[in-house]
């Protein structure tokens, strides 16, 4: 038993006696072990062979097995278990298998994981990244509920990060042993031993009247003009970024968009909001309205920072781009008592993806909504003014 550099030319295998495959050396092999140096022959690419390893099995067939990729190292490290294993079924005990650590198998999972939705790929990429740092060196079936308690704690103390995303790290670590059981590495998952951290559920926060009026009056432009759109489509942030102008039937009165969910949404345009595009479109370049680029998560994260800073700068605090989404709906359900249905019939929630397919169904509904916060938000703006003025 042995391991071996198998070289893949006949420049570098050397050559036996004609008629005896192991007959007397006649040309010697170049003894290189896969270095590349001055001894490659001219014209031999790389790489040049790979390791293999040679071992008889309990019945006595011999067997040559080959690993593109793997180091001398490595080979050593796999004949050794293979021999391991040779030995167990000698003494009748079951062959051990080999369990691939947690930052081995996460590459697996997210390369099955690669047909999802860019948000949640990129949701399960950045839990793992952080999952990896802590527990990558730990084999699966070495993780215990003690560990995964621990790490929830370190990650809570060292990264400062909220336990809402302590959860999802949780819940990705969890579906990787689920994925992991299914393909037959280990047999428990620890995650199953462990309860979700409890999160506090806090009142979102929304625009008021005077606060509406101060971005209304403060900002002009494409600003100004972005945070319009979604204060009265409820359009998130990528949404409004990824409209086009085909998206906007001027002639209808009609938005659509299918950002996040993939169901098709449908919402009346406002009188004030048709102006404000119809003007802006005057001096527009591009089939965008707003972002010519693909709309990646890191652009999306850039303008979220900067309507962030935008917002603080004009003394509203603790107040995001996706709180315009939720000003949207609890305006129309708050103060102007559209019903709930007709406002998830516009925000697209998944839960309402049956509605979707009859979103024009209900487009008188969705209108009359619509023009109610048209007026809300218009009359907000002068009654600010003339308060001010008085």
């Amino acid at each position: 038993m042995a391991v071996r550099f198998r070289k893949y030319f006949k420049q570098c295998k050397g050559k036996r006696q004609d008629g005896d495959k192991y007959g007397k050396v006649i040309t010697k092999g170049i003894e290189c072990e896969g270095k590349r140096g001055r001894h490659c022959p001219e014209g031999v690419p790389s790489p040049c062979g790979a390791w293999a390893i040679d071992y008889r099995e309990l019945n006595g067939r011999w067997v040559s097995k080959v690993f593109p990729g793997i180091n001398k190292t490595q080979a050593t490290e796999l004949l050794e278990e293979i021999k391991g294993n040779i030995r167990r079924q000698i003494f009748g005990l079951p062959i051990k298998r080999q369990i691939p650590t947690l930052g081995e198998y996460a590459r697996i999972y997210l390369d099955l994981c690669k047909s999802e939705k860019e948000n949640t790929f990129s949701m399960k990429r950045t839990a793992i990244k952080a999952l990896t740092r802590y527990l990558g060196e730990y084999p699966l079936d070495k993780i215990t509920p003690f560990i995964v308690e621990r790490y929830r704690i370190e990650r809570k103390e060292k990264d400062g990060v909220q336990d809402s995303s302590i959860n999802i790290d949780f819940a990705i670590l969890s579906h990787i042993f689920t994925v992991a059981i299914k393909a037959g590495i280990v047999e428990k998952n620890p995650c199953k031993e462990v309860k979700k951290l409890k999160v506090t559920q806090t009142k979102d926060r929304i625009l008021n009247k005077s606060e509406i009026a101060l971005l209304l009056d403060k900002l002009q432009g494409k600003d100004r003009l972005m945070i319009l759109t979604a204060l009265l489509t409820g359009l998130r942030l990528g949404g409004v970024l990824g409209l086009s102008w085909n998206d906007i039937d001027f002639n209808n009165g009609i938005i659509s968009s299918s950002h996040k969910t993939g169901n098709l949404v449908s919402i009346p345009l406002s009188d004030c909001l048709r102006n404000a595009l119809e003007a802006y479109r005057t001096h527009a370049t591009g089939d965008r309205v707003f972002e010519n680029r693909e709309i990646a998560k890191d652009v999306v994260v850039k303008y979220s920072d900067y309507f962030s800073k935008l917002f603080k700068g004009l003394g509203i605090h603790d107040f995001t781009f996706h709180n315009l989404r939720h000003t949207f709906s609890s305006l129309l359900q708050g103060e102007l008592g559209i019903g709930a249905v007709v406002v998830q019939g516009m925000t697209g929630h998944s839960s309402l993806s049956m509605l979707q397919k009859y979103s024009h169904t209900g487009m008188g509904n969705k209108r009359t909504a619509i023009q109610a916060l048209d007026s809300y938000v218009s009359n907000t703006r002068q009654k600010v003014n003339l308060a001010m003025a008085q």
